[in-house]
């Protein structure tokens, strides 16, 4: 039976995937400021969390995979995502 066991599993799965989209903005709207580098930091700590989050509820469920699974989708784009404007981004 799919589902989940306890109100704490849904909370710490929600609770993750806030900090994981929170990160992901942190680490882009932070880009040239002083705290860059913690802001990338924070990030590229809750990234393999999330991703060790989507493993772990396979188990769970369906409906909870999916959603981490998005989260950590999310997480990637907003992260890479070229924000400035088109004449000052860079050039390859």
């Amino acid at each position: 039976m799919n589902g989940f066991d306890s109100p704490v599993v849904f909370w710490i799965l929600v609770a993750t995937q806030f900090l994981g989209i929170l990160s992901a903005c942190m680490a882009r709207f932070n880009e040239g400021s002083p705290r860059q580098g913690m802001s990338h930091g924070v990030f590229l700590g809750v990234l393999p969390i999330m991703g060790g989050l989507t493993m772990a509820a396979l188990a769970v469920g369906p409906g909870c995979w999916l959603a981490c699974a998005t989260t950590l989708a999310v997480m990637v784009l907003t992260a890479t995502c070229d924000m400035r404007n088109r004449r000052e981004a860079a050039t390859w």
